[in-house]
């Protein structure tokens, strides 16, 4: 059986020393969290999980029984763990104890160790050192639940005041525990306003064993409310011992007015036996019948002065002595092996579910949703980065071809349309100015220069406005390749106004350095006079006497002159000249603003749009590295809880198999007991009581009374 159960403890141990160790580095990692951390709030329950899980593989480690103690306040609690260590373990006085456990265990050395609920451990090796401790911390206790209570809140030392004592370790030398290797464990009296985390406790409780001790005094073993949280404990422990504390020393008044031994003192089962018939509830009735809760009236005072005396002039109270055998009975049985590996088991797959509801809580879904979403937001920054490189390796000039193209057209309608008017006007200036005694440069440049620029400003606005309205199309005119527009919004280009800032940037048509009619003066045909002819004069000199030098002709000729020395030759001279560059205008005019608008643009815009993408490159990466940066920091917390969570879903399955090696074993299962509420009463002499207790424990064949083993 003993090795049955090491390989048991081995295998229980080596199954859960993992989760524990997964289950720190996640604490670790929550601890480390700042407040606005999703699953922050999982910190305080999985702490508490922490503790509850490294007790329950401590226990089954060290293979030892732990015997739970409860009781009301005073109730005899100390009295009795004194007694069974058979050492002073527990201060007996007045003064109700700290709300904290108590681990009363063998120990090489006597030394009292201190642990707080954030995990921190104060060790002492005097008992005066122990209880200044637990002075000083009574009082900072006190005070932390009345600033909660101010609050409204429901004080959770867990959450509120983790500085507060979650259980004290007594290591004892040379007690009856080392002989039997229980652990004995204390519990806070009940019923106190500094009951605080009872139900927490409780499970705490059902770490430790599946065997307890309610403590309850004889007056007031029949008040309901002694009782009225027994039933957690039957749905917690498979065996539970009840304790009656009698005062064998009390005295009664008789009707004479002598003081005569109380009828705890003479007959204490007729105390249990009044209490099982007149205030046992029914749940506790059926306990005891199936065996579960064994009742034994205990002189505490009587039992714990004897152990602590190691006197052997006197014998320890029978009903002890029945109640110590049948405790060592119990704790050596198979009966408690069975409860031992199956409530290990259960205790191990409840708090393994309970972690794993804490993984499905409001708080861890938050996490993994943002972690989510980060993964998808980093994911769409490095697509987009890479949708960026690729816009920056394009070729712009065929997104502008169309808008190039419509300008092109309407140009080149307008060129010709303003063309033969200007032709005409043109040609109506040359007949004019015969008539006039206006100069050349006047002809040149005063009339037909300003019709020249007209004419192109006309072109021009033409082009203008096709410009403008393609701006208004959709995808502002441009051949986009697909996605393209969609990452120019995301980016934050405006289509519209680059067009514009484009059209700005490069200024005015790069019209052609010759912007009027060329008339060379130096090939204008010319008359001589006979005075010319006399005077042996050229032609240039005549040319220069009548319009001036060829780059100022600026001389005034009357009409009559230029009928003179022009005449219909030098007219249509002006003619074929005006001719000559209408015919050269409309190609230039159309090739000026088609490269202004065509390729000087869009090598303008192309340079802005190439700067604006590259400079949403840099955002994306700011983004990126922030998203990146979020998405480090909550793995840090996010990952040790998944890999606690993968590890406690396979570990419950390896529980599941443990339980059907172990606790299937039907050599384990425990078998069903007689009822056994009604044993002979004890004497009061300690001879008598030993012979009662040689004899044995009674058949359920007799009445319900009261046990007093």
């Amino acid at each position: 059986m003993r090795t049955q159960l090491g390989t048991y403890c081995q295998q229980f141990d080596g199954t859960l020393r993992p989760v524990l160790q997964d289950l720190d580095l996640a604490i670790k990692a929550l601890a480390s969290a700042s407040d606005e951390t999703p699953s922050k709030s999982l910190h305080v329950p999985l702490l508490e999980l922490q503790h509850q899980l490294r007790t329950l593989c401590d226990k089954v480690a060290e293979q030892q029984a732990y015997v739970l103690i409860f009781g009301p306040l005073k109730s005899g609690k100390s009295t009795l763990m004194n007694a069974i260590a058979a050492s002073y373990v527990s201060e007996v006085s007045s003064l109700p104890a700290y709300p904290c456990l108590v681990f009363v265990r063998s120990g090489k050395k006597r030394e009292y160790v201190v642990k707080l609920y954030d995990g921190s451990t104060r060790t002492f090796t005097e008992a005066a050192q122990l209880h200044e401790d637990i002075a000083k911390a009574h009082t900072e206790l006190a005070a932390a639940i009345r600033k909660a209570e101010k609050r409204g809140l429901q004080f959770d030392p867990a959450e509120h005041f983790p500085e507060a004592i979650r259980r004290v370790d007594v290591h004892v030398p040379d007690s009856q525990l080392e002989k039997t290797g229980a652990v004995l464990v204390d519990t806070p009296g009940l019923y106190t306003r500094m009951r605080f985390g009872y139900d927490r406790m409780t499970r705490d409780f059902r770490d430790a064993a599946a065997c307890a001790i309610f403590v309850v005094k004889s007056d007031t073993l029949f008040l309901e409310q002694v009782f009225a949280e027994f039933q957690q404990l039957l749905d917690l422990f498979s065996r539970i011992f009840l304790v009656v504390n009698v005062d064998s020393q009390k005295r009664d008044v008789s009707p004479d007015g002598k003081l005569v031994p109380s009828l705890e003192q003479s007959q204490p089962e007729e105390v249990l036996k009044a209490f099982e018939q007149l205030a046992m509830s029914a749940p506790l009735q059926k306990a005891a019948k199936d065996g579960r809760v064994r009742m034994y009236p205990v002189d505490l005072l009587h039992a714990a002065s004897h152990a602590l005396s190691k006197s052997d002039d006197s014998a320890p109270p029978a009903s002890f002595r029945a109640f110590e055998k049948d405790l060592s009975e119990y704790l050596a049985s198979s009966e408690y092996l069975a409860a031992f590996l199956r409530d290990s088991l259960q205790r191990a797959e409840g708090l393994l579910s309970e972690m794993q509801s804490h993984f499905d809580h409001e708080d861890a879904k938050r996490l993994e949703m943002r972690l989510s979403e980060l993964d998808a937001d980093c994911e769409w920054l490095r697509q987009e980065q890479h949708k960026v490189d690729s816009a920056l390796q394009l070729d712009w000039s065929e997104s502008f071809s169309r808008s190039h193209r419509d300008v092109d057209a309407e140009v080149e309608r307008a060129a010709r349309d303003h063309g033969a008017k200007l032709l005409r006007t043109l040609g109506a200036s040359i007949d004019t100015w015969f008539l006039s005694s206006q100069s050349l440069d006047w002809l040149v440049q005063g009339q037909w220069a300003p019709l020249v620029k007209d004419y192109r400003e006309a072109c021009l606005d033409a082009a203008e406005k096709t410009f403008a309205q393609a701006a208004t199309q959709t995808d502002a005119g441009l051949e986009l390749p697909s996605g393209i527009s969609e990452l120019a919004r995301r980016a934050g280009i405006d289509l519209r106004s680059l067009r514009t800032n484009a059209i700005e940037a490069i200024a005015k048509v790069a019209w052609p350095k010759r912007a009027v009619v060329p008339v060379d003066v130096n090939t204008i045909p010319v008359k001589k006079s006979v005075v010319d002819r006399l005077m042996f004069r050229s032609h240039d000199r005549v040319r220069q006497r009548l319009f001036g030098t060829s780059e100022k002709p600026d001389f005034k000729i009357p009409g009559r002159e230029k009928a003179k020395f022009l005449g219909e030759v030098g007219r249509l001279h002006l003619h074929q000249c005006v001719a000559q560059f209408r015919g050269e205008l409309l190609p230039q005019t159309t090739s000026s603003i088609g490269t202004h608008f065509g390729p000087r643009f869009t090598e303008s815009a192309s340079a802005m749009l190439h700067e604006q993408f590259a400079a949403y490159k840099p955002r994306l990466a700011e983004k990126l590295e922030k998203l990146e940066s979020e998405r480090k920091y909550l793995m840090s917390v996010a990952s040790p809880l998944r890999d606690l969570s993968n590890l406690t879903s396979g570990t419950k399955k390896q529980l599941a198999d443990l339980s059907q090696q172990f606790v299937s074993n039907a050599e384990l299962t425990p078998q069903p007991k007689d009822v056994i509420l009604k044993p002979k009463a004890p004497s009061i002499k300690p001879q008598k009581a030993n012979k009662t207790q040689r004899k044995g424990r009674p058949t359920p064949k007799k009445d319900n009374a009261p046990h007093s083993q």
